[in-house]
């Protein structure tokens, strides 16, 4: 089985809106779990099933990630694009921002920052939560921790989404990143002058075998933040709240024994990840289920797939507290296994957490259209409309 995809056919904007690829998915793992496409004069192998996936993805050595070099035409040269010594010596130069311990420490600021969504929330009785809460919420503690001043997280907000969107408008983008950038420099040269505590001063003083970061490469790694560390975590809350309210017996549940909180995040990351794709490029000819992939060609490792794969996972298309499963793909693996994972999980019980306790009767409003997961690459709601009391 063999299938063409024409640029010309392809609306970008299914990328954020398509309504639901997981019978497309589930199709592909049982006939063609290997398969070629052509889109925009580039082949890509599109890989569907759990074990496969995770093969592909602890295998560095055959599986490069210079196939997200696209990316760096907007964001720069970045992590996600590196391999080997760079790949090493880059990450850990920044992952010591990640830490679980420098994380916990953001306590008390993530609950701050959610209280303050919160006393927002309590004066309306309607409200959409995505624009309200979902999408305010982790884009200010990237700014935070970047150092960002609170006046400026909504301008820092709008770079963030723009650059994320450039697969939709690519000027846009490219526009959103040239200012950042020219905001960033002085706060860098500033932070090279006088650390702080916070990531920039982290990022301009560390050094691994001598070696430090550029302003450049500084630049570079804030921008990836953003989707790395807001618009995934965005999406991940606005999906789990989606399964919560949805059936809201699960509502009360989580809001009667909050020992499931942890579970019902990871349920969500399985069930729903934010971004359901990520690619490699084959350093050498590779062969799987009897088809052969010749070198330097893309391999789509569909993740989202992989994570409702029923070879794994039984009733994979079911939301289920029960099921305890921590072996999802949506943080990746090997070596580039998600840096801000932990951040990602914190943000998530910290936010649901605080709305189980300042709104114990929020539902879904009855008189707005049910919600909506949608995205072909990136998955959450556009809209979640509830009542709060």
């Amino acid at each position: 089985m063999a299938a063409t995809d024409h640029a010309s056919d392809f609306d970008p904007q299914l990328i954020f809106d398509h309504p639901d690829p997981y019978p497309l998915f589930a199709m592909l793992r049982n006939t063609s779990p290997v398969l070629r496409t052509e889109f925009a004069s580039r082949v890509a192998w599109v890989v569907t099933r759990y074990d496969d996936c995770l093969a592909i993805l602890k295998d560095a050595e055959t599986y490069s990630s210079a196939s997200n070099r696209e990316v760096g035409r907007v964001m720069g040269r970045t992590l996600i694009e590196m391999d080997g010594k760079e790949h090493t010596r880059h990450r850990a130069l920044v992952q010591q921002v990640f830490v679980p311990k420098n994380m916990d420490a953001l306590q008390p600021v993530l609950r701050q920052l959610v209280s303050d969504l919160c006393d927002e929330l309590a004066r309306e009785r309607r409200v959409d939560l995505v624009a309200s809460f979902t999408e305010r919420f982790p884009i200010q503690v990237i700014a935070h921790m970047v150092g960002i001043p609170r006046e400026d997280y909504a301008r820092y907000a709008e770079w963030a989404y723009a650059i994320v969107g450039f697969a939709k408008d690519y000027p846009a983008g490219q526009r959103a990143s040239g200012e950042m950038r020219d905001y960033l420099l002085p706060i860098i040269a500033a932070r090279r002058a006088a650390p702080r505590d916070d990531v920039i001063s982290k990022l301009v003083t560390g050094r691994v075998e001598g070696h430090g970061l550029s302003d450049e490469e500084i630049v570079s790694f804030l921008r990836l933040l953003v989707p790395a560390g807001a618009e995934t975590t965005m999406r991940l809350i606005g999906n789990l709240l989606v399964a919560l309210l949805s059936e809201r017996s699960r509502w009360e549940r989580v809001r009667a024994d909050r020992s499931l909180v942890p579970w019902a995040i990871e349920e969500t990351l399985r069930w729903e990840t934010s971004v359901l794709m990520v690619s490699r490029e084959t350093t050498r000819p590779v062969e799987l289920h009897g088809v052969q992939i010749p070198e330097r060609e893309m391999v789509s490792v569909v993740v989202g797939s992989a994570n409702r794969d029923e070879r794994h996972y039984e009733r994979p298309d079911e939301w289920d507290l029960d099921r305890r499963a921590d072996d999802h793909l949506s943080f990746g693996f090997g070596r580039h296994h998600c840096l801000g994972y932990h951040l990602a999980r914190l943000e998530a019980s910290i936010a649901l957490d605080a709305l189980l306790e300042r709104f114990p009767e929020l539902r879904l409003d009855p008189d707005a259209p049910p919600p909506a997961i949608t995205g072909l690459a990136f998955r959450s709601p556009k809209v979640l409309r509830v009542v709060t009391r």
